[in-house]
């Protein structure tokens, strides 16, 4: 096989997998925006379920995004994190993209981190397994403290 053949297969190779690489982009951002679009149809459908609790920022720490005193309602179960599929989204550098998870069971909050890289805690205990919160109690997701309230 001569050079310039060669090359042209290589050519042809690369500018393939580059379509193929595409592809997989457009792929992977029309299913998040279908899931966003779905949970946008949900709420807005009158199925909006009632607050049954809130986190109040306390301390934002380094954070510019939120500030103390904002309120975030809760629902039967949130997720907090910085992608579009979370319940509560905060754009901030040190929350991951599925940073904390809080659900509602028998009249207890519950937080576990997500696997997060800086931590979930309550009253500055790490919620790598669930922890019962109550209200009142600080939980805290990477630098930014909230105070659970009913």
């Amino acid at each position: 096989m001569q050079l310039p053949v060669f090359l042209l297969i290589l050519r042809l190779l690369f500018i393939v997998l580059l379509y193929l690489f595409l592809m997989q982009v457009v792929i992977a951002i029309t299913r998040d925006l279908r899931k966003t679009a779905a949970q946008a149809d949900d709420s807005e459908g009158g199925r909006v379920a009632q607050a049954l609790g809130h986190l109040i920022v306390v301390d934002s720490g380094p954070s510019t995004i939120v500030q103390p005193g904002m309120r975030f309602d809760l629902s039967q179960q949130t997720t907090i994190g910085r992608g579009p599929t979370n319940t509560i989204q905060i754009s901030d550098n040190f929350i991951s993209s599925e940073h904390t998870r809080l659900w509602f069971r028998n009249g207890v909050w519950y937080v576990q981190d997500a696997g997060s890289v800086n931590g979930s805690f309550v009253n500055n205990q790490p919620a790598r397994e669930p922890i019962p919160a109550r209200a009142g109690d600080i939980v805290r997701v990477g630098y930014i403290q909230f105070k659970l309230t009913q």
